[in-house]
Order: C-alpha cells, then structure tokens, then sequence
C-alpha cells in the first residue's frame, strides 16, 4: 500500500482500469458479511483501494494472474473492466 489512509472500495464497470495488487485476497467483514476483498493500487490515481474479488469471471481471471507470477498476485499489472452495462456482465481481467 502506498499511504497510511485506510483505503476504499473501488467499483468496476465498462471503463477499464489499470490496477496493481497489493495484498493477496483476503476476507472482510461488510453489510452481505464476510466477503473476499483485494487491495490495489489503482495506477492513474495512485490512490489505495480494495475491489471485491467473489464473482466468478474476475476471481478466474486474477486466479490466472496469480499462476503466472509465481502463485502470487502481489505487484501484478493487470487491466479490469466489465464486459457491459448490465449487473450480470462478465469481468475482463487482462494483465498490464
């Protein structure tokens, strides 16, 4: 993580996003309880962020990330945005 303020959620939609992972997943406590979380750092803003990692195709695709780095998705680029407007869209995960 880059700064000492607790970072946010940050939202994935059609707009890609470049990201890098600073954590491996782990599990937070919220309003639908314990859910599987990153944290990133979101490249343009430099900002810290988590995103929530329990959809399928975005949980695959870091799953993917993580088997080319070694096991880890520490310090992975990678690229994410959803494949449309609907709530259903699939995830795009591509690494940077």
């Amino acid at each position: 993580m880059t700064s000492t303020v607790a970072p946010t959620h940050l939202k994935i939609d059609i707009e890609p996003k470049r990201l890098m992972a600073a954590s491996e997943p782990y599990v937070m406590f919220g309003t639908r309880g314990y859910q599987p979380v990153l944290d990133v750092v979101e490249r343009k803003s430099k900002r810290d962020h988590f995103i929530y990692i329990s959809a399928r195709s975005l949980g695959a695709g870091l799953h993917k990330l993580a088997e080319e780095n070694g096991g880890s998705l520490i310090g992975c680029d990678f690229w994410v945005h959803k494949s449309g407007d609907e709530k259903t869209a699939l995830y795009v995960v591509e690494a940077a």
